[in-house]
């Protein structure tokens, strides 16, 4: 028998791009924006009362530039918003975010060690939940798929589970 080791060509390869990604839920943009919006009061506040005690800023300065942080950070969660999103496939799972930093996580079920549904108090407010998949692959390849409501991350939980169980 003799080994072979045929070339493939890149423009043949499967365009993961291409695919239709499932949108997150509506509710997890709502969740992001309230927390910010949250943050920035609780920072807000802190920066008058600290304005007031210490005279050390103009009274303008630091709110004025938290008050343009706020405003970045949101046009950035809304455009990025619609850059995030999953798909399942056959043998993978993979998870695409970013508008100005782009990443795409995609790992086969044959290397899934374990999956969990995890809330933070948050996205217990919205209904919302996240699948996080731990790979074999170390921390860089685990995946974590935000943004579903709670029925469907422990529907997508069990899929998962269901096909890595498959590979393995």
């Amino acid at each position: 028998m003799e080994f072979e080791n045929n070339t493939l060509s890149v423009e043949g390869l499967p365009q993961l791009e291409a695919l239709s990604f499932q949108k997150l839920n509506k509710e997890y943009l709502w969740m992001r924006l309230t927390f910010m919006v949250s943050l920035y009061l609780l920072l807000l506040g802190a920066a008058l009362l600290y304005n007031f005690f210490t005279e050390k800023f103009a009274v303008w300065l630091l709110p004025s530039g938290l008050s343009l942080l706020l405003i970045w950070f949101l046009i950035a969660e809304i455009v990025g918003f619609k850059y995030k999103g999953f798909v399942l496939r056959e043998h993978d799972i993979s998870f695409k975010t970013g508008w100005i930093f782009f990443s795409m996580t995609s790992v086969p079920f044959n290397r899934i060690q374990h999956t969990e549904v995890t809330q933070g108090p948050f996205e217990r407010i919205f209904d919302l939940a996240k699948v996080k998949v731990y790979t074999a692959g170390g921390a860089s390849s685990d995946i974590a798929i935000v943004g579903l409501s709670e029925v469907d991350a422990k529907q997508l939980k069990e899929h998962i589970n269901l096909l890595s169980s498959k590979h393995a």
